[in-house]
């Protein structure tokens, strides 16, 4: 979800995946999966930094290393592997 602004200034929070289209005249205009049309106060830029930020997060590798955080091979791994389980009785 991404956070926008109405033009009365209440904020809204819409998912960017049922955006169809945005139109900037002179509002940004966002059409809806359901047909709703919603004006904001964003640019049309502010918006597609906003989706395109939301797009990136969502779609990130989980396992890739981030800035700040240990490197992967650094890590101990997250499970054993199966070899090394004992037997069961």
């Amino acid at each position: 979800m991404i956070k926008l602004t109405r033009l009365n200034q209440q904020i809204v929070a819409i998912n960017p995946e049922n955006i169809l289209w945005a139109d900037a005249s002179p509002d940004t205009t966002l059409c809806m999966t359901g047909g709703e049309k919603v004006l904001v106060r964003e640019s049309l830029d502010e918006l597609l930094d906003r989706v395109i930020a939301y797009q990136r997060l969502i779609r990130r590798d989980p396992d890739a290393p981030r800035a700040g955080c240990e490197a992967a091979s650094d890590s101990p791994p997250k499970h054993k592997p199966f070899s090394d389980r004992p037997d069961e009785p």
